[in-house]
């Protein structure tokens, strides 16, 4: 009996570990000369990230057997794709990731500081509603998947 219990306990904490990935929610703020880099990254309920699109608006986060849809961020316009961002650098940083996002034409460039993790991160840019750039992106595999968004303005 107290064998079950403890059974039964160990299982309690690994939902609830699961539970609170799920809800794990950060801001990000990238560093940057010219311009100014706010978002943030979120947890999300996929086991790995296998690609990333568009769908009817909303961005699909592509697993291993399912796809999850997420809303846009309430910045961006999936109307307006494609504004020239690419991922020039990945840099391990202590227990964080730091990825650097180069500008195609204007060479302009921000560096994000995200989760640690060898999974390799998709990404999109779009245009935000008010003329700024916005980046969107997600990573993960073994269960530990995240997806996130930034908005881009000059300073």
């Amino acid at each position: 009996m107290i064998e079950r219990r403890l059974a039964l306990m160990a299982l309690q904490i690994l939902v609830l570990a699961a539970c609170a990935q799920a809800v794990d929610r950060a801001p990000l703020n990238g560093q940057s000369a010219t311009m100014t880099v706010r978002g943030e990254y979120a947890a999300v309920a996929i086991d790995q990230v296998d690609g990333m699109s568009l769908r009817d608006g909303r961005l699909a986060l592509r697993g291993s057997s399912t796809t999850t849809l997420i809303d846009l961020p309430p910045t961006a316009d999936a109307t307006k794709a494609g504004r020239g961002w690419a991922l020039v650098t990945e840099t391990a940083v202590g227990d964080r990731r730091a990825v650097t996002f180069t500008h195609e034409t204007t060479l302009d460039e921000f560096t994000l500081e995200l989760p640690a993790s060898e999974a390799p991160l998709r990404y999109g840019s779009l245009g935000g509603r008010n003329g700024d750039d916005v980046l969107v992106f997600a990573w993960g595999k073994d269960a530990r998947s995240y997806w996130g968004y930034v908005t881009i303005a000059r300073k």
